[in-house]
């Protein structure tokens, strides 16, 4: 196993750590590479491809934690199928977040990622574990640079030539929750699966059938049906303005339907999504500032 680690101009002492690590476990080889300008994830992550040498390569976060010693093995052993040409996790969050949404959040989509992968691929993949086979990756030409979700357009522009790209109920990672900046994180986690289901809807026609259906299905979730609640809100609050009974005891519904936690969830990811669609105007977020998280 090659470990290969990529500090972008950090300030948090990490090459330091690296070869401390390295230290206590020679029977691995570690390759340490420094990037005097920090560009991004996926500039790091091109640059660190240079040294990888498996045929296999697994991409993760410096944040993140594989739930057991068998996470990686698991994820592994699912390329033992020629059909699979990635691999990602599900994930566990550290925290409720706010109002309970991020647990509620990550108990629907890791049903829907299953899902998705059950039928053929799931476009959304998790930088905590995404593992890939390095032939197909260096026939896509590595990880895109103008878009921050690069593991998920990375794993569906796999799965567009043919192969399946999944994620597995037997590899869990464990997700820190920001203690601070909430909305600031979740926004910019939004923005970047906005840009990448709008750089995929060039590739719908020459998706295969059942991929073609679940990349439509997410690609109107997270582009357009936000836009869609929005409207009707914006509407029914008109028609309230006008004196609408109708239009008033529909908007009362939806504020005490907000105790429910999938609803609420689903309310505040679409406010999400508009808000970073919105973003995207200015700034894509590629090298972005982490925030601090619940320790775990």
């Amino acid at each position: 196993m090659k470990v290969i680690v990529v500090d972008s101009a950090g300030t948090d002492g990490t090459p330091e750590k690296a070869e401390e690590w390295a230290r206590r476990n020679r029977g691995l080889k570690l390759v340490l590479i420094k990037e005097p300008v920090r560009r991004g994830k996926a500039y790091a992550l091109n640059y660190a491809l240079r040294y990888a040498t498996g045929d296999i390569v697994v991409v993760t976060d410096v944040d993140a934690t594989w739930s057991s010693s068998d996470t990686l093995s698991n994820a592994i052993s699912w390329f033992s199928d020629s059909t699979v040409g990635a691999v990602t996790c599900l994930k566990l969050p550290t925290g409720k977040g706010l109002m309970s949404v991020e647990e509620g959040y990550r108990e629907l989509y890791n049903i829907v990622r299953l899902a998705e992968s059950k039928k053929h691929s799931t476009p959304v993949f998790h930088g905590e574990l995404a593992a890939f086979r390095r032939s197909l990756l260096e026939r896509v030409g590595g990880f895109p640079t103008s878009i921050g979700a690069d593991d998920s357009h990375t794993a569906t522009r796999i799965a567009l030539m043919g192969y399946r790209s999944i994620a597995v109920d037997d590899a869990w990672c464990i997700e820190g929750v920001p203690n601070n900046e909430y909305h600031k994180w979740r926004i910019r986690r939004a923005q970047h699966l906005v840009q990448h289901f709008t750089a995929t809807l060039r590739h719908l026609r020459r998706a295969p059938g059942e991929l073609r259906k679940i990349l439509v299905a997410e690609t109107y979730l997270h582009i357009f049906n936000p836009w869609i609640l929005l409207l009707a809100t914006a509407i029914l609050l008109y028609q309230a303005v006008k004196s609408s009974t109708m239009a008033v005891a529909l908007l009362a519904l939806g504020a005490v339907l907000l105790v429910y936690r999938p609803y609420r969830t689903w309310v505040m990811t679409q406010a999400y999504l508009v808000v970073a669609s919105i973003r995207n105007l200015w700034t894509k977020e590629i090298a972005w500032e982490k925030q601090v998280k619940t320790e775990h």
